[in-house]
């Protein structure tokens, strides 16, 4: 019986049919990524994945996937997979450490990031990350809502930096202006105005100030503003 049409591939999941010389779950997977790599906006057609299997019929594809909507999970749990956790020693470390493997990921796969927000994290990659993760901060003695609530907070900014990356390069692939160079001469005219009307007068300042985009913060820094945070959160709880 295949799947709901909306359901989650892992809810009972039948076995995907015997692999031919074309055609294999993990073949169909491997060239959704792929695809889904060179596209700008991450977006793949079931027929484009055929095109690049060599199938002539799409629908040949759901056989190994059930629908859209589980390729979409089982693409989603392929790049949970990049994602390391190191074992549970220092928390902030495994954190920062599981942070910085899945800012990498998105960075090869921007879709990822927008995947991520709309499927429940199921697959054994995503339940392999969790599980790590939550093993990574059980020393806090926290409880339960706190604790997948650090894990949460990290990738969060993973992924809301990943988000921030897939719709830059969208709109770079589609105004055409693809160095930050081009995207700044391109907004001169407007920004003279804007500081020229002096209806904001500190951002005005800030564009005035010597090249105010020259110390860009980087998702690096921005993790360990999280990880102070939730330092300084676990020890006020120590502290209870």
């Amino acid at each position: 019986m295949p799947p709901a049409k909306h359901g989650l591939v892992w809810f009972d999941e039948p076995p995907p049919p015997p692999a031919t010389e074309q055609l294999s779950r993990e073949r169909v997977v491997a060239a959704a990524v792929a695809l889904a790599d060179e596209s700008p906006s991450g977006e793949v057609t079931m027929r484009a994945i055929a095109s690049q299997l060599g199938t002539r019929s799409p629908m040949a594809l759901y056989r190994y996937v059930g629908s859209k909507d589980g390729l979409t999970d089982l693409m989603v749990d392929e790049v949970y997979g990049e994602v390391t956790v190191p074992p549970p020693g220092d928390w902030r470390t495994c954190l920062r450490e599981m942070g910085l493997s899945a800012w990498a990921a998105v960075q090869r796969h921007p879709w990822f990031a927008r995947l991520a927000f709309s499927r429940p994290p199921l697959g054994p990659n995503a339940l392999r990350l969790y599980d790590s993760a939550l093993a990574a901060v059980d020393e806090l003695g926290l409880d339960a809502a706190t604790r997948i609530g650090f894990v949460n907070t990290v990738l969060g900014q993973v992924f809301g930096s990943g988000l921030a990356l897939l719709e830059e390069l969208t709109t770079r692939h589609r105004t055409g202006l693809a160095s930050d160079a081009e995207l700044t001469e391109a907004a001169r005219p407007y920004l003279e105005r804007i500081r020229a009307d002096g209806r904001y007068p500190h951002f005005s300042r800030w564009l005035g100030e010597p090249d105010p985009t020259a110390e860009v913060v980087t998702f690096e820094q921005q993790l360990e503003w999280q990880l102070d945070g939730l330092q300084r959160l676990a020890e006020e709880r120590r502290r209870r």
